[in-house]
């Protein structure tokens, strides 16, 4: 099975810390059907939301407020979302919590909590990239964790 992990922001403005935290605690997590595509991607985000296979991995962020947790999704979207209309959810198992507080200071790529985007899949050829800078250092983890072999 191919591994893909995505950078999944839940806002601060749309969503409080305590609405991050009853998020992880009730293994939903939310984007907005509408989330625009980034720059010149051909799909979406929130339609990559929706179409993320189950199995994929996430790392959870509150805008660049912090990294909580890696997250695996275990079921589709579900368009009857407690937010309401047009917000949709998906369920997932809690792999790990963050091990780090604060904003992220890092490169600054599409799937970085820095910058202003929602849901990016970390592309395969930034899969070192995404462990050093995202892995390591916020979750004491190495992709090898989850079965992938990189070049040093």
């Amino acid at each position: 099975m191919k591994v893909s992990f995505w950078k999944l922001s839940q806002g601060t403005k749309e969503f409080s810390y305590a609405e991050i935290l009853e998020s992880i605690a009730s293994g939903v997590v939310y984007v907005h059907k509408s989330t625009k595509a980034k720059g010149r991607s051909e799909s979406a985000q929130g339609e990559d939301f929706v179409n993320a296979p189950i199995g994929d991995y996430f790392y959870l962020t509150h805008g660049n407020q912090g990294i909580y947790c890696i997250g695996q999704f275990t079921g589709p979207a579900d368009i009857f979302s407690k937010h309401g209309h047009g917000w949709v959810e998906r369920p997932f198992k809690f792999i790990c919590a963050g091990v780090t507080r604060g904003a992220y200071d890092g490169e600054h790529k599409w799937w970085s909590p820095m910058d202003n985007s929602t849901f990016i899949k970390v592309p395969e050829a930034e899969l070192k990239m995404f462990e050093d800078e995202i892995l390591i250092p916020h979750f004491d983890l190495k992709l090898k964790k989850f079965g992938v072999k990189t070049k040093a």
